[in-house]
């Protein structure tokens, strides 16, 4: 599994825009062979910055499958609008540790059981 993390600097007058607009642009990728899942997280120290988190199968399903799909330049009209500056985008692999596992499946059955 590959994570995407991308830091985004929105306007700071359009931050309620980008995440409606955000939520119309999930319906893309979410479609997109090897998407695995996201989480977009907001700065609560800086309101206009945000983490994108995307999980994918492998590295070319975000270079190639999505980059170089005609969802991409969907994405990009939704989203680039909103943008203060080019996102920074990376690439990370998981590092397995012993007992992580277990920390993140309670974690799962604990945030289950906040939203029901």
């Amino acid at each position: 599994m590959i994570l995407e993390a991308s830091t985004l600097y929105i306007k700071s007058e359009a931050v309620n825009e980008f995440e409606s607009a955000f939520r119309s642009a999930y319906g893309i990728i979410s479609k997109m062979r090897g998407y695995l899942g996201h989480e977009l997280f907001k700065c609560v120290e800086q309101k206009d910055q945000y983490i994108l988190l995307i999980r994918w199968s492998a590295i070319r399903d975000h270079s190639i499958g999505l980059r170089q799909s005609s969802e991409y330049t969907r994405w990009n009209e939704l989203l680039q609008p909103y943008y203060a500056s080019e996102p920074g985008v990376l690439h990370y692999i998981d590092i397995r540790i012993e007992g992580r596992e277990y920390e993140r499946e309670r974690f799962n059955i604990q945030a289950a059981g906040e939203v029901e």
